[in-house]
């Protein structure tokens, strides 16, 4: 292991580099899509996306705005000559229409990202020696001093040079520096559930303290969870029935309840509720979650969790149960 204290040295330029002055709101936001061992990064002038996929029916993305770094600079023109190289060797057929061009993308292992990141505190936010997160076979790890007794704020500088590269990280806590790379993959065809492709007939904003109570009453022994959103009353409804019975919870159109509310066409649909659990931890950041559900009954929860750069987005599709006997993943075919 390296020893570095004292000043960080000057990084290189590099096609995407950003700084954060303390990163507990980056891995607070990674954590709440943290259900997969990887993760898809988007790069682009305002920001960054990372998505993960379940089962071809979740799609779930943490968008981490420019505005949420002390500095934020990437290389637009260096991206768009990287792009024009890769699909130099493809035909025009095998590229992805209306991509854009400005963006770069690249795969990481979201569990080590989010170990270096808490190199300091520890990923539940204690104190850490760092030794526990070694960085395993995709990262490699060079570290200072004991930082298991430093608790201040953790500023970190993150890189990335282009294509076949290391996703880099220096972190930096009272003097005490740490440098971690992170071997990145080439990103495979994502899942599209398409939400926007179709109208959206339903949605509403919802405070999400009573969200939350609704998802904790929700049967663990269901397969499936009811949504219903109608222009009458009950105006939204959660409902499961599992080994325990039934569980139903409804909502009025009330402004202590719902900050607004809109209903073209009254719909019921109903989703994995294994696959629905699994925003809880996103649901329990957020102050606000705005739920939408389009023509063919695909779902959207956005969370909005406040930070110091006003809000982030943390964002979940699903795709519907055709029926209690079908498989969602078929879902994503209907036409």
């Amino acid at each position: 292991m390296a020893t570095v204290r004292g000043t960080a040295p000057e990084p290189e330029p590099a096609l995407f580099r950003a700084k954060i002055a303390n990163v507990r709101p980056l891995v607070n936001m990674l954590k709440t899509i943290s259900f997969r061992p990887r993760a898809r990064c988007v790069i682009n002038p305002d920001g960054l996306v990372f998505t993960v996929e379940e089962s071809q029916c979740l799609v779930a993305q943490a968008y981490l705005r420019a505005e949420l770094f002390s500095t934020f600079s990437y290389d637009v023109q260096l991206a768009e000559y990287y792009r024009n190289q890769e699909q130099a060797g493809f035909d025009a057929e095998d590229l992805q229409d209306g991509e854009p061009r400005d963006v770069t993308q690249v795969v990481l292992p979201l569990d080590n990202l989010i170990e270096c990141l808490t190199l300091f505190y520890g990923p539940s936010g204690t104190s850490s020696s760092g030794a526990q997160s070694g960085a395993h076979s995709t990262a490699s790890l060079h570290t200072s001093g004991n930082p298991g007794d430093l608790r201040g704020a953790t500023t970190a500088v993150i890189a990335f040079n282009g294509p076949g590269t290391d996703f880099e990280l220096m972190l930096e806590e009272r003097g005490t520096i740490s440098l971690c790379r992170l071997s990145t993959f080439v990103p495979e065809p994502s899942v599209d559930l398409k939400f926007s492709h179709h109208p959206t007939t339903q949605q509403l904003i919802i405070k999400s303290e009573w969200l939350r109570d609704a998802f904790n009453e929700l049967d663990p022994t269901s397969e499936s969870v009811s949504i219903s959103i109608a222009s009458t009353e009950p105006h939204f409804r959660i409902s499961t029935i599992g080994e325990s019975g039934s569980t139903d919870m409804t909502y009025s159109n009330t402004e202590r309840i719902l900050d607004s509310f809109f209903c073209n066409e009254d719909q019921e649909n109903q989703y994995k509720l294994s696959l629905i659990l699994k925003c809880k931890q996103a649901l329990a950041m957020s102050d606000k979650t705005k739920i939408r559900i389009n023509q063919r009954g695909f779902l959207s929860f956005q969370f909005m969790i406040p930070t110091a750069a006003d809000v982030s987005f943390v964002n979940f599709v699903f795709a519907p149960l055709v029926s209690t006997d079908e498989p969602i993943a078929d879902a994503t075919t209907r036409v």
